[in-house]
Parts: structure tokens; sequence; C-alpha cells
């Protein structure tokens, strides 16, 4: 699968589409590395070593103990003790409607991680590595984590862990019985109830010590209650399903979707969000890949869940069909959680998903050993580039974030990154510099490519006046009549600018019928915000 996107990348280059953002190069590499991990977990199923029975524990034990403390983590958030933390704890900002997000500066993605957790500790539970108070306990400090995050993806997560549960108990039929009720298949009939319970239980517990203590949560009940809870995703979808139209063979390309988007929204017509993904993985797939691309995945992750399915769940013993079910489980949960948002462009997602993905291919490549110096000279260069990989990329990234953050002087002086990131930060600097119009033909381009990697409104009003200024003044005034159709595009703080820089140009310079027009919409949008 991950070889076959691979081969769509190329053959879109092949076609003369150019990687404006540099996320194309980023990508086959990202998805060279996802193949890597799926074969080495494919690789190490095989070995005498990973055919036995307790390597889903210690999988389990790991995805547990990163729940439990992204757990602990929001909870020091809530307090505002992260100053307290010795820096172990990432900062959260917000004052009100708080969503708290751990260590991963994301509350579904938080969410996320407490749901497959959830499913490690009935995993653990059940085969007597964690006794019933224990998982208890557990259980409440993880559903106490989803609650804070305020994530409806975590709610959907409670009720498949709960049905993980029930299917665990099913499987236990016949086993032999240990001395923990969680051993046994009615013990994890009520494991499944006591999930749902305890969720039910602490939201509104939760919720009245937020309005006790003031902790200013987000209030997820009633955002459960509340109609048309998928309008921003509908719009995104839309926007989706237009670029499939307009290109349904390959797609627009990685890292082209943001431009795509801002180049359709008055065809489209509806209020969206910025974005770079379509927060539905199929939609993304038809979006950036087109029907070749999905089609070739789709059949391809057919093709390997039947196998699954008849050679370790048909076929299997009971000890294979408990683990195969296991790992479904956690896949099934990164499925649900990306019909809504990407999680798998995330390492931190991807690379487990990968490894799950290799773990249950039954079938492979065959049975052939690889000689034991080839194997060794391979895993060497894998660690050679491995390292020059991520020595480049984190020198690179301090980089850019040293620009990012580094004062109008100071950033001259700071060098730009070599390898990584040098896109982003030549947008930055294209967003600080100042436009005359002597510079304005020298500037246009950066311009341009920055809002093919992220198109901001700020950076689109500035490429309006470039536009402008370099005598397409009929395209700049287009941008501009795009960002009404952005959520939050602040359009009248964006034709202010314009306005203001209008009026700081010579008259024998400025582009008089543009700035005339941007000058009314400034005006009466001023007069609809005051109203």
């Amino acid at each position: 699968m991950f070889l076959w996107l691979v081969i769509i990348s190329l053959i879109f280059a092949s076609l003369g589409h150019a990687d404006v953002s540099g996320s194309r190069l980023t990508t086959v590499l990202t998805l060279l590395l996802g193949a890597a991990v799926a074969s080495a977990a494919w690789w190490y199923r095989h070995t005498p070593a990973g055919s036995e029975s307790d390597t889903g524990d210690a999988l389990a034990v790991a995805v547990l103990i990163a729940g439990l403390l992204g757990t602990v983590s929001q909870w020091v958030q809530l307090f505002q003790l992260e100053p307290r933390s010795f820096g172990l704890v990432s900062t959260y900002f917000y004052d009100t409607n708080r969503r708290l997000w751990g260590n991963l500066n994301q509350p579904n993605h938080q969410a996320t991680v407490h749901g497959l957790a959830l499913v490690a500790s009935v995993w653990l539970a059940s085969r007597g590595r964690l006794r019933f108070p224990m998982w208890l306990a557990a259980v409440a400090l993880l559903e106490s984590g989803i609650v804070l995050s305020g994530s409806r993806t975590g709610v959907l997560h409670v009720g498949l862990a709960a049905c993980y549960a029930l299917i665990a108990a099913w499987l236990a039929r016949g086993e032999r019985r240990g001395p923990d009720p969680m051993q046994r298949p009615v013990g994890l009939v009520v494991a499944a109830v006591a999930i749902v319970a305890m969720l039910l239980a602490l939201q509104p517990a939760i919720k009245a010590a937020g309005q006790a203590f003031d902790w200013r949560l987000f209030d997820t009940i009633a955002q459960l209650e509340a109609e048309d809870q998928i309008s921003a995703r509908g719009a995104l979808w839309a926007h989706a399903i237009a670029m499939f139209r307009a290109h349904p063979w390959f797609g627009v390309g990685w890292g082209e979707f943001g431009w795509a988007q801002f180049q359709q929204l008055d065809q489209v017509g509806v209020k969206v969000e910025m974005s770079l993904h379509a927060h539905n993985a199929i939609l993304d797939l038809l979006a950036k890949t087109g029907i070749v691309g999905t089609a070739g995945v789709g059949v391809i992750l057919l093709a390997w869940l039947w196998r699954v399915v008849r050679v370790r769940l048909w076929h299997g013993d009971g000890e294979e069909r408990r683990q195969t079910v296991l790992v479904l489980t956690w896949l099934a949960m990164l499925c649900a959680h990306s019909m809504l948002e990407y999680p798998l462009h995330y390492l931190y997602f991807f690379l487990p998903f990968c490894f799950m993905l290799g773990w249950l291919e039954p079938s492979g490549f065959g049975r052939w050993r690889v000689p034991l110096p080839v194997a060794r000279g391979l895993a060497l260069a894998l660690v050679a580039v491995a390292a020059v990989v991520l020595g480049t990329m984190w020198q690179d990234y301090r980089r850019a974030e040293a620009r990012e953050y580094a004062s109008s002087e100071g950033r001259q002086a700071l060098p730009m990154p070599r390898f990584w990131f040098r896109q982003h930060a030549q947008a930055d600097a294209a967003g600080q510099a100042a436009i005359t119009p002597e510079n304005a033909a020298a500037l246009l381009p950066a311009h341009v490519a920055a809002v093919h990697l992220l198109p901001t409104p700020a950076m689109i009003a500035r490429t309006a006046w470039l536009l402008a200024l370099t005598g397409d003044a009929a395209q700049g005034r287009l941008w501009m009549e795009r960002l009404r159709w952005y959520y939050l595009g602040d359009e009248a703080a964006q034709y202010a600018t314009i306005a203001q820089a209008c009026r700081g140009v010579k008259a024998d310079q400025r582009p008089q019928v543009f700035c005339g027009w941007v000058a009314d919409r400034s005006r009466r949008l001023a007069e609809l915000g005051r109203d």
C-alpha cells in the first residue's frame, strides 16, 4: 500500500507537477519509512521471539502507560501547574472552553490515546496482568482524561472499548478460568458495562466540579446534544469532492490541498476553514491521489483484511485470535478517528499503524531468510540514513523555529534551513518583508509559494496587494473576494490593511481602481462591524 502511494507520487511528478510546498518529497520519505516499519513488524512476527504470546502484553503495557501519562498531564494543565512540572508538561494557554490536550497539543489525539489505552487495560486485565481494582482505577483515570479533552471522538472510543470487552468475553468461553474476575467471560461483560457507566458518571461529575471551581471546561455533553455538528467538516468534505471532480485520476497532489481549496472557494460557495487536509481519510486520498491512488489503497487493504480474517481469525488458534482482535480494535480506533480528522499524518499514530498492519500480515514474501551479513549491512545502512535525516531535520527545525520567533532586526542574521523546512522559513521571511512598488515584482513569487504552503488570510491579502502593484489588479481583487468564504477569514482587518497600504503609496504608483474598490469594501465592512 505504501509503495503504491509512492509510485502514484512519482507518476504525478513525471507529469510535470511541481512540488512547490516540498510536501511531496516529505510524504514519499514518510511512506517509505512506513513500509520499512511494516516490513520489520512482519519479519519480527515470523521470528521465534516475535511468535511468543507476550508481544501483545508488551504493546498493551506501552499503550496503557502512554494513556495514563497523558491523563496526568491533563490534570496538571487543569490546575495550571505546568511551570512546576520541570518542562515535562506542555503549556495550555486557552482561558475558556478549555479542552486539555496533554503533551500532544491536540485534544482529539489525546482522547484517541486514551481509547487505545482503555482497550489495552482490558487486554491486560483479561490475562491476569492487571487486577480488577487497579483496572477500575486505570479506567477512571483514562476516562477522566477523555472528559477533560472534550472530545466526541473519545466518546466513540469508549464505545469501541466496551465492544472489545464483549468480544474478549466471547473469545474467553471455554478457557481455563483465573482467580481474577476479569479472566472470566462474565467479568469481561461487567467490564464492558463498567466502561460505559464510568463515562456516564464522570461527564456530569467533572462538569459540576468545573462549574464549582471555575475550571472553564468545554461542554462535551452540550456539543453532543447540539444540532448541525458536522457542518464544518461537511464544508471541507465538499471541497475535497470538488477537487476529486476537477482532478479525478491523480488528484491535486500531496501538499496542494490548501492551494486547491483557495482556488475553488467561490466555485464551491460554502464557508470553510483553511485546511491542508480533508478531515476524512477516504476523501483526503481521493482529493490528493485521485481514483487511481485511492482504488489501489482500497484493494490492497481489503485483500489484507481478507487474509487476516481467513488465516488469523478463522484458522488461527485461541491465542492468535485474541491477539488479532486486540490489534484490529486498535486499528479500528485509528480508522474511526481518521474519518473525522487526520491522525495518520502524525508519526506517533502513523508508525504504530504501520507496525500493526505488518504485525497482522499473515503471508508476505515467503519464508526466505536474509543472509546474516546482508541483514547486518541493511540494518547499519538504515541506522546511518536515519541518523543523517534526524540530525539534519532537527538542526533545520531549530533554525526555522529561531527565525519564526526572532525579532525583525535579528531575523536577517539567522541562518536559513538547508535541507528541511526551507519553504516554511521562506514563507515566514516573505510575510515579514516590507512591500513597496519597487520590490513588488521580486516579492510576488515568494508570496505565491507561501500561499501554496499555507493560505492564511494575511498572506492572501499581501499577495493580492502585490498582484495589484504589478499590474494584475483583477486577479488581486479576485483573491480578496475569496476571503469571504473563509471561516474566520478576518475580511475587515485584511481590507483595512490594504487600504492603509494604498494610502502609503504615491498617487502615480498607486493602482487607483483597485485601491478605490478596497477603500469602499473596507468602509462597508467597518460599518457592518459597528452594526
